[in-house]
């Protein structure tokens, strides 16, 4: 029986991939002649898309008006899944930090600058001089968005349980708002670590495989779990404790 709904999906979550796919490649002529807005736009739709294609649902719970709020936030978040760039950029809608266009450049054309269009700087986090510069323009994009959203761990390769960076802290300091740290939830995805920076494994696997949802929650009481008035020494065991008591 298993084996028959798999096949049967297989062709549904296919033709929801080219409508993903479609949608990713409108971004480049519309970036070509200046629409940038429509891109932007574009790529959200991609985005949701391609969770869909998968097999992913997302919910995203929350008990306040964040994304409306006239302070903006710095949001933070447990980045422990490749696929999280295209959540948030597909449903939360935040400009972030990612080291995604190491490997999405090779099956998405051109990704990097569809990335930077919507919002998000670019991190390669192997390199200092990238992870200063990433950090600098942090900055610009609070200015002018507002809000952002940054991995504390910086990357897959260190869990948030293990070690989490003070740049959080240090934006919200400079724009005096409060640390929104987000709680992704993931169902079983069927990826282990040796997927995470393949594509093509992450795809083939997740083609077939059954749904699962991931749900991302931001709860207005824990705007004050990680005070950006913490002491830099224990603001770090902060966020760590933080995600500990909320894994699931």
């Amino acid at each position: 029986m298993r084996f028959i709904i798999g096949f049967f999906r297989l062709p549904a979550r296919l033709c929801l991939l080219l409508g993903a796919y479609l949608a990713y490649l409108s971004q480049l002529p519309a970036l070509l002649f200046g629409c940038n807005a429509f891109a932007s736009r574009m790529s959200s739709v991609f985005s949701r898309q391609l969770l869909k294609s998968l097999g992913i649902k997302v919910i995203i719970k929350s008990d306040f008006d964040w994304f409306r709020s006239s302070n903006g936030f710095v949001h933070i978040y447990n980045h422990e899944n490749p696929l999280d760039v295209f959540i948030i950029q597909g449903y939360l809608g935040l400009p972030s930090i990612t080291t995604a266009g190491s490997h999405l450049g090779r099956v998405l054309p051109f990704f990097d600058r569809c990335a930077i269009n919507a919002g998000h700087i670019l991190l390669d986090h192997m390199d200092p001089a990238s992870r200063r510069s990433s950090f600098l323009r942090s900055f610009e994009t609070m200015a002018t968005r507002g809000q952002m959203i940054i991995a504390p761990n910086g990357s897959l390769v260190t869990s948030i349980y293990q070690r989490a960076s003070r740049s959080p802290q240090v934006l919200a300091r400079k724009f005096s708002t409060f640390i929104a740290p987000w709680v992704f939830v993931y169902g079983d995805l069927k990826m282990t670590g040796k997927d995470f920076y393949s594509p093509a494994s992450i795809l083939l696997k997740r083609l077939t495989a059954p749904s699962v949802t991931i749900t991302c929650s931001l709860r207005e009481e824990d705007l004050n779990a990680i005070p950006v008035s913490t002491p830099k020494k224990l603001f770090e065991p902060a966020i760590i404790d933080f995600y500990g008591s909320r894994k699931g």
